[in-house]
């Protein structure tokens, strides 16, 4: 916290820990700002303000690296996990404003998506998922992981003139109610039964009832809540009924944010959560995840078989690859903490997951903006039409399958790495089959880009450069972040220095 407060000494201590947080939040107020002094024919500009905003969270957050510290009597802190959740975040939000530029102004009704309330929205909700990355208390929890829902809820049906977009939307929000009330519930049940809604001292608190042998039956329909309630946020199988109608009525550019921020605010809460508030119960909670992770992988993976609509099809493959996350969490205290390679395999899964699922969305965006639509055979030769297109959506298709030397292959092995030294054999081969599955519904897409003819009108000249120059950046990024993987993940590993120092952890 020194370091940090050498950088900004005229900033109120309390407040350091949370510079990155102000950051996104002044952006916001910005953009509402220039939505009403900026000419609406040159609100093309608040995409650059939005850009710079998350540019500036971002590379504020990497002077936090290392910090282990707390705030507002420890409801939020600052540690390596914070860190990497935040990475993620502005990450994926700086790329989904890249996608999102042009498509807004060309593919739906002019005047039916306000470019500022749309950048607007996205920055609460990268905010409110930055505040559960950094919770330190249930509370903090629940009014980070509402604050990010809320935004996407409106973003879901931001297209406000289709139907589909206002059903999905609708569905989302209806069923996010029901999973907040249930989340909120659990929540309840276990500041009943630990008189506490700070997470290190209900970790503190369920170690020593643990010692004396016994488990109040409380704490474990507090468990069940938390796990449904989360679930929900994940988009985890029996929990995962809005994903695909939202996935498909949303912007598409709203889907390519939806399929990652939303799910990593709900695996930050998992993470803060279950890993340090719950963490002596791990025993019982290990193994609903367990169970969750292969459900979810098979049902998400074998459904995506029978989609034609592309935007769809990613729906369910999201569900699958929530599936693959929930395995390597399902690993968590098999080993000795400073072993254990659940977590940063978790961290590493999501951050590698940004970059290839936005970017399919990006190139399904690409092709919206060129006056195609997102069913299967829209994609139809387009390696002839535009062979950049098609080999920007086929390494993204690799990588989301697993193929090496791609980022999606490594998230996978540490995944597979974790589970195989927790001794969880059997959910190893669990992700290493619904991998296999998965293989169909990706090279099926790939088969059509580059041997199916062309089908449907020639391509409308673009009017989106930053779409392009995205596509870009995460093709490379898909390439260089698997091969040069260690650094990541040497700062994914350093969650157990914070954890071993706030988060009892004697085995039962």
């Amino acid at each position: 916290m020194d370091s940090v407060q050498q950088l900004f000494p005229q900033v109120n201590p309390d407040l350091t820990l949370m510079i990155p947080h102000l950051i996104v939040l002044g952006t916001a107020l910005l953009l509402l700002a220039a939505d009403v002094i900026i000419p609406r024919a040159k609100h093309g500009v608040l995409a650059w303000l939005a850009m710079a905003g998350y540019a500036a969270a971002l590379v504020t957050t990497l002077t936090y690296i290392g910090e282990n510290d707390t705030t507002f009597n420890g409801m939020f802190r600052a540690d390596d996990i914070s860190v990497f959740i935040s990475l993620v975040v502005l990450t994926g939000g700086i790329l989904s404003v890249m996608v999102s530029q042009g498509y807004l102004q060309s593919v739906v009704e002019p005047g039916s998506m306000p470019l500022a309330e749309y950048y607007v929205l996205m920055s609460f909700s990268i905010l409110g998922t930055m505040v559960v990355g950094s919770a330190g208390d249930l509370l903090m929890v629940f009014l980070g992981i509402e604050m990010s829902s809320l935004a996407v809820y409106a973003l879901t049906g931001f297209a406000r003139s289709r139907l589909t977009s206002l059903e999905g939307a609708l569905k989302y929000f209806l069923l996010g109610l029901f999973a907040s009330a249930i989340l909120v519930y659990g929540m309840a049940w276990v500041y009943g039964a630990t008189g506490t809604t700070n997470l290190n001292d209900i970790a503190q608190v369920l170690s020593g009832t643990l010692t004396e042998g016994s488990l109040e039956p409380s704490l474990l329909l507090a468990l069940l809540l938390l796990i449904v309630g989360l679930g929900f946020k994940v988009a985890a199988v029996p929990f995962h009924m809005w994903t695909p109608d939202a996935y498909q009525g949303a912007p598409t550019p709203v889907s390519a944010y939806m399929s990652v921020i939303p799910k990593v605010a709900g695996f930050a809460a998992m993470l803060r959560v279950l890993v340090q508030g719950l963490a002596p119960l791990r025993d019982e909670w290990t193994t609903l995840i367990g169970i969750l992770a292969v459900i979810t992988m098979a049902f998400g993976n074998i459904v995506a078989i029978s989609q034609r609509d592309v935007k769809r099809m990613l729906a369910y493959s999201s569900i699958g690859h929530t599936g693959f996350i929930l395995a390597g969490l399902a690993a968590f205290g098999a080993v000795t903490v400073v072993d254990d390679r659940s977590i940063s395999s978790v961290l590493y899964y999501l951050f590698a997951y940004a970059f290839m699922n936005i970017g399919a969305f990006a190139v399904v965006t690409w092709l919206q903006e060129r006056g195609h639509g997102t069913n299967l055979d829209d994609f139809n030769g387009l390696y002839v039409r535009s062979p950049l297109a098609a080999v920007a959506m086929t390494i993204f298709m690799l990588s989301l399958m697993g193929i090496p030397p791609l980022v999606g292959f490594f998230g996978k092995y540490y995944v597979i790495l974790a589970t195989i030294e927790a001794d969880l054999l059997w959910l190893a081969v669990a992700v290493a089959l619904a991998s296999a599955v998965s293989a169909f519904f990706y090279l099926r897409v790939v088969a059509v880009m580059f041997f199916a003819q062309p089908e449907g009108e020639e391509f409308r000249e673009s009017r989106a450069p930053l779409l392009g120059a995205s596509v870009l950046v995460m093709v490379l990024a898909t390439i260089f972040v698997g091969v040069f993987s260690s650094e990541i993940l040497d700062l994914a590993q350093n969650w157990t220095d914070a954890l071993s120092t706030s988060v009892p952890v004697a085995t039962r």
